[in-house]
């Protein structure tokens, strides 16, 4: 059973990397247009198509989280992420955990 829990943990370290990799983009993207709206680097564009992993479902499910101008989106983003990599991930620690 060991094998198994290995391959658990193994999964549950990657995926909690791959979370906290897209948060790190979604916040970066974010910051990147409020501070130079019109400008592309290819910085910018990277972490664009980082986040445009979770920011393109959510804007197409929730057109109306602009408000006042400023768009909730990468807010409810990091929002989701958290509670994957607190409530799933953590969980398949558990399983790990449990399966030795």
């Amino acid at each position: 059973m060991f094998v198994l829990s290995n391959l658990v943990y193994a999964l549950a370290v990657i995926t909690r990397i791959l979370v906290e990799l897209e948060i790190f983009a979604v916040i970066l993207s974010a910051v990147f247009s409020w501070i130079a709206p019109g400008v592309y680097s290819s910085v910018r564009i990277f972490f664009q198509v980082l986040s445009d992993f979770i920011m393109k479902p959510l804007k197409k499910a929730f057109p109306g989280l602009v408000v006042g101008g400023v768009d909730l989106s990468p807010i409810i983003a990091v929002l989701i992420l958290v509670f994957i990599d607190q409530f799933l991930i953590t969980t398949l620690f558990d399983l790990a955990r449990s399966l030795r």
